[in-house]
């Protein structure tokens, strides 16, 4: 057998024999499955990325939300959104869940936000004039109350944002939101 081919079959068989150990140190290792049993994700495919003033109205347009975006502001290192919803209220599962996509998109999808702050409003009339408006709700959020692998987590879909929602942020209810949503 010439040389080129013996090469060959001696790399063939080595880069077999990496492999095939690679894939049993998950059955030799307990550690490196979730508390739950299923297998831990150690490459993930999703990234973060850099929100700036330039590519927020395209990050915000891509969430879809329910509610209207009165303001946004963009700093350094922070993201401050102001919804606001109708008279009456909506739904409080929509707004929450805008809510929860915002921190989401600030917290675990963007590498230079470290502060979320959203603010969900009502409006009293129709003037623009931001004093005519009722605070329902209050949200803020910091990256450092989270563990990266929660991060990932749910930037990859694999936690609820709603769920990780209610279990991690700090969220701030007013009279008015409890009235409109018979929670006392």
């Amino acid at each position: 057998m010439p040389a080129p081919i013996v090469r060959i079959c001696v790399a063939l068989l080595l880069s077999t024999g990496i492999a095939l150990t690679i894939s049993w140190v998950a059955d030799l290792d307990p550690n490196v499955t979730k508390p739950g049993g299923e297998p831990m994700v150690v490459f993930r495919n999703a990234e973060t990325r850099t929100i700036t003033e330039e590519t927020i109205v395209d990050e915000l347009i891509a969430l879809r939300l329910h509610a209207d975006i009165r303001r946004v502001n963009i700093g350094n290192r922070w993201l401050e959104v102001d919804l606001e919803i109708d008279p009456g209220g909506r739904e409080a599962k929509a707004v929450t869940s805008d809510i929860a996509a915002l921190a989401k998109l600030g917290l675990a999808e963007a590498d230079n936000i470290a502060r979320v702050f959203v603010r969900v409003l009502e409006k009293d009339g129709e003037e623009e004039d931001a004093s005519n408006k009722t605070l329902l709700l209050a949200l803020t959020a910091g990256k450092s109350d989270f563990t990266e692998e929660e991060l990932a987590d749910l930037r990859e879909g694999e936690r609820n944002a709603e769920e990780w929602f209610g279990s991690k942020l700090k969220l701030r209810t007013t009279e008015r939101w409890r009235s409109l949503n018979g929670t006392q």
